[in-house]
């Protein structure tokens, strides 16, 4: 499908969404994605086979991709309790994680539209010399999109993330930037979606509002960040 407009009508399409950092709002994202799609009649569900901090008390963030979904998808290969870097999480529980297993439980889910969410930053290990941006080489998606916060900083963050997908995964389309509001702004809050466009970086980015991820403004915003992917 790479090349052609992305739509309801070309079949299964696949969105992978990444981060420039960690604690970023990939969940956010995510979960306004899906719930936008799920609202206008696709079949769509949110995975994210890879997650560490699974606690069995707090809602997980594959349960909340998992409540916006409109086809429920089965449960994640990688699921492991202590709040660390996967690759560290995995290697305390003796085991290693695997491209393969990954691809090929995404392969088997049954909706039309996939949002795969992944752990950590884009260049987070998985493993020894395997990151992120390996899983999302693998995934070979239709579409990705870049999370980032809205403060000082980001226009670095961003410039590094997308020279190292054009640099580690040249065959993919170029990512689509949302940016979510900080915890605390700063001043260049409110800024940087044009100075990363003035800049050359990145056009288009989308400005998430403070908001749950399926409050209106939100959806809203999903929906621009859709209509960027070509998801219309």
């Amino acid at each position: 499908m790479r090349g052609v407009p992305v739509s309801r009508e070309t079949g299964r399409i696949r969105v992978a969404v990444v981060g420039t950092g960690t604690g970023v709002g990939k969940t956010h994202v995510s979960v306004a994605l899906v719930a936008a799609l799920a609202a206008r009649g696709d079949k769509v569900c949110g995975l994210k086979p890879i997650e560490s901090g699974i606690d069995g008390t707090s809602t997980t963030d594959a349960e909340q991709l998992a409540l916006v979904s409109s086809v429920q998808p089965e449960p994640a290969p990688y699921r492991f309790a202590e709040p660390l870097s996967p690759h560290l999480a995995a290697r305390r529980c003796g085991c290693a994680i695997s491209l393969d297993v990954v691809t090929a439980w995404v392969d088997r889910q049954s909706a039309p539209v996939a949002i795969v969410e992944s752990a950590g930053a884009l260049l987070s290990p998985l493993g020894p010399g395997l990151t992120n941006a390996d899983l999302v080489r693998a995934l070979s998606p239709d579409a990705v999109v870049l999370v980032g916060l809205d403060r000082l900083g980001i226009l670095h963050e961003v410039a590094c993330c997308t020279l190292a997908l054009r640099a580690l995964a040249p065959g993919l389309p170029p990512a689509v930037i949302v940016l979510n509001p900080p915890a605390v702004p700063d001043a260049s809050t409110g800024t940087n979606a044009g100075e990363l466009a003035a800049l050359g970086i990145a056009s288009g980015a989308v400005v998430m509002p403070r908001a749950a991820p399926t409050a209106p403004a939100s959806l809203s915003a999903a929906q621009v960040a859709l209509a960027r992917l070509a998801l219309s």
